[in-house]
């Protein structure tokens, strides 16, 4: 079952970071970044009520669910761009960068400290490199500890994370203390499921924790400017993981406080992101290579053209990946 709130979010959010690589010089625009928040707590949401709704819980299976979700997509997108940019297959950088992408070691080389590898041939790559392994965080973080513990010991996790990271900064650490973020997803979905009201007082370990885990970052950002003569950069960090976590509470009371309001002109404002929600992944990794730094044709068209070309390449991408590939390979796993 589609939950529409949900599904127009998410195809907003996936066509506002399109739009702000688009147009990069445009305020209104420029909060890609929190957009990637709103899919973390989504991402949350839906795996719990998934799996709260599928019969198999052993981990192949929800493995096998999230590979094929992630990968097939994934996959497809490197060799398209492979054969449309005529990528020098012989550089060993690219094959180190290909590797370390499909293991999902990669973040925004140039906003965080000590990232394993770059994206390739899309910055918005970043966020796959978390989801991919709080989607395994996940599995065990809901079957092995008691339910009744498991909001507390991940908050404690991440407010102990985030210390260790501004001591040495490092993948492990950095992915700990966003889990928190994703995890009230898992939260939210829980009150909903259970019929309870979502509010402060049902999700305050949550947003607690990651209050504690943004207080920790803003002492960092004011050390850094203070003491070591820094400047203020919102997309470098630490200012970057500032603005990450405390975009996580501002979208939860913004959310909180339309839920309050009785959701009024949500669909007048929202609502069409239905029609985008089921191409969204596709769409969100895609349109970078495939639309907006897309070149390939610059020789054969003249600039306009070509750029329609790109647009009508990338929406062809998302329709064949997503609404013929992804399932057709979903009800192999059934």
């Amino acid at each position: 079952m589609k939950l529409q709130r949900l599904e127009a979010v998410r195809g907003c959010a996936a066509v506002y970071v399109v739009l702000g690589h688009l147009f990069p010089n445009n305020f209104i625009l420029s909060f890609g970044q929190e957009a990637v928040i709103v899919f973390f707590l989504l991402a949350g949401f839906v795996i719990e009520y998934s799996s709260r709704k599928t019969l198999d819980k052993g981990f192949i299976y929800y493995f096998n669910k999230r590979f094929i979700r992630i990968y097939s997509i994934l996959i497809c997108l490197f060799l398209v761009v492979i054969l449309l940019q005529k990528t020098q297959l012989s550089s060993i950088q690219f094959w180190g960068q290909l590797a370390g992408n499909l293991l999902m070691l990669q973040d925004f080389g140039t906003g965080k400290p000590n990232v394993i590898v770059p994206t390739l041939f899309a910055s918005a790559l970043w966020s796959l490199h978390y989801e991919w392994w709080f989607y395994m965080f996940y599995f065990p973080a809901a079957t092995m500890l008691k339910r009744e513990k498991q909001t507390l010991v991940i908050g404690v996790t991440g407010l102990v994370s985030v210390i260790t990271y501004l001591i040495y900064p490092n993948f492990i650490s950095r992915l700990l203390f966003y889990f928190p973020v994703w995890w009230t997803g898992v939260v939210i979905a829980r009150i909903y499921i259970e019929n309870k009201k979502i509010e402060w007082r049902t999700l305050k370990v949550s947003c607690f924790s990651m209050m504690a885990v943004s207080t920790i970052l803003f002492i960092s950002c004011i050390h850094y400017i203070a003491y070591r003569g820094g400047k203020f950069t919102p997309g470098i960090h630490p200012f970057l993981e500032f603005r990450h976590i405390t975009a996580a509470l501002v979208i939860i009371a913004m959310a909180l406080g339309w839920q309050k309001l009785k959701w009024i002109g949500f669909n007048q404002i929202l609502g069409w992101g239905c029609w985008i929600a089921p191409v969204s992944y596709a769409l969100y990794i895609a349109h970078q290579p495939l639309f907006v730094d897309a070149s390939y044709l610059k020789d054969y068209m003249n600039p306009i053209v070509a750029k329609i070309f790109y647009f009508l390449i990338l929406i062809l991408f998302c329709l064949a990946t997503e609404l013929w590939l992804y399932p057709k390979l979903r009800k192999k796993i059934k």
